[in-house]
């Protein structure tokens, strides 16, 4: 790609809107109704609840036209195309030896209190950056001495040196100065060969996948060292050169422990077979996996002897456990006491509109299909088709067909906040789940 086309290539900026500008939207149309508001701007209606809702910070020029009427307010090109940004981040780092990625996101963000590293911005991830970072790396290259021709004529020089593939040695040797110093992990697991051959020289690349394996470990690593720090550096390690066999991290059953101490009465010696301050002051970090299924073991046992005891107080993995089970019996119950007689009648008040159609000069302002309906109402395809199915009266009193069915957007909203409605959600979530994936639901509205 041309050098000179990557640095005219801009995206056009979208409109901030204010508290204040969603409130006067409504006294232009003369309506409070999302629905009304929806069917005048021939927006959809879920683009203007969700701008209502407080959810969307900003829309498009054109978006901005249908809603106010009028040419959006002149804004400064805030988002441009970062290929041109990558490209001068790049050629900067090769010809800067020790500085990387992190070093520039910092200096760009400076004015934030301890800013956490997006390195989005340098892969590509993210497409658009703002138009002060591209300014930044100019003025750093200015300053250095080159101009834009000449900094044009480098930037095709060294796209045509480097493989897309490849990175240069001098970016990711930091990298593992850091890892070395902080973890104890060597360069040569990491370049899987002798880091020698770099050093002298006879090797000047290594691969992409490589160096963005070593920038997200000294992230990981650096958010270790911000917390509580040894045991999370610890399964760091782990993940990269692999733990021992037969061995467990004390941090991985410590809660477990602690909790028998506390709850159980049981010699913490009796599992560990030394005291716990060994472990506790970082002496000793792994226990023999054997010795770690021993208190795996007699923690659920003594959780299972003793069913009053607070879930509060349960470790964080049996606590997790405890609450999906009785999540999973509420739902169960609550969906035997719908499938009852009553429950039925109890679902029908609930899906029934509480305001029909009453006649073609009352009619609903603005639908929705049954395909998106299910985003709408936040369930699973297969949880609305059923309950579609189960009361195909009501949809078919309340939908409408026009080559395929359609729902009014009001019945949709008021169906969403309805008291009980969550129960009748969880029920046919509850009986989708336990449908087998091949089982299809009849249909009724064809």
């Amino acid at each position: 790609m041309k050098v000179d086309h990557l640095m005219t290539r801009r995206k056009k900026p979208r409109i901030p809107l204010t508290a204040r500008d969603i409130k006067s939207l409504f006294n232009i149309h003369g309506t409070k109704s999302v629905s009304n508001l929806s069917k005048q701007t021939g927006l959809s209606y879920l683009q203007i609840y969700n701008l209502v809702q407080g959810r969307v910070f900003s829309v498009s020029d054109r978006h901005y036209r249908m809603l106010f009427r009028k040419p959006a307010p002149p804004q400064a090109a805030l988002k441009i195309d970062g290929t041109f940004f990558r490209a001068m981040v790049d050629l900067w780092l090769y010809l800067n030896n020790g500085v990387t990625r992190t070093d520039l996101y910092r200096e760009f963000f400076k004015d934030e209190p301890d800013p956490r590293i997006d390195h989005r911005i340098f892969s590509g991830k993210i497409k658009t950056i703002d138009a002060r970072l591209e300014h930044i790396m100019r003025q750093k290259f200015i300053s250095a001495g080159l101009d834009d021709k000449l900094l044009r004529q480098w930037l095709e020089e060294y796209q045509a040196m480097a493989p897309a593939d490849r990175v240069p040695y001098s970016r990711i040797r930091p990298l593992l100065q850091y890892l070395e110093d902080n973890l104890g992990i060597r360069p040569n697991s990491i370049l899987k060969q002798s880091a020698v051959r770099y050093e002298s020289g006879e090797l000047q690349h290594v691969s992409r996948r490589i160096f963005e394996y070593t920038s997200a470990l000294k992230e990981k690593a650096e958010k270790a060292l911000d917390g509580d720090g040894r045991n999370n550096i610890t399964k760091i390690r782990e993940t990269l050169l692999g733990g021992r066999d037969g061995y467990t991290l004390y941090s991985d059953i410590k809660a477990e422990l602690l909790f028998l101490r506390m709850f159980a009465g049981k010699s913490v010696k009796n599992y560990l077979g030394r005291g716990l301050w060994t472990y506790e002051r970082g002496k000793a970090i792994r226990i023999a996996s054997w010795r770690a299924r021993k208190i795996m073991m007699d923690c659920e046992q003594f959780i299972r002897k003793s069913p009053n005891l607070p879930i509060a107080n349960l470790p964080p993995k049996q606590r997790w456990q405890r609450v999906r089970q009785m999540i999973t019996v509420l739902v169960a119950r609550s969906t035997q006491l719908l499938s009852d007689s009553d429950g039925v009648d109890f679902e029908k008040r609930i899906l029934n509109p509480s305001r029909r159609k009453t006649g073609p000069n009352q009619p609903y302002r603005s639908y929705t299909s049954f395909d998106m309906a299910p985003r709408t109402l936040g369930m699973r395809r297969k949880a609305f088709d059923l309950m579609v199915a189960n009361h195909c009266d009501i949809f078919r009193n309340v939908g409408k067909f026009k080559k395929r069915w359609y729902l009014p957007d009001d019945y949709l909203e008021e169906l969403s906040r309805k008291h009980g409605f969550d129960l009748v959600l969880a029920k046919y979530e509850s009986m989708a789940r336990a449908m087998p994936t091949q089982d299809s639901v009849k249909a009724c509205l064809i």
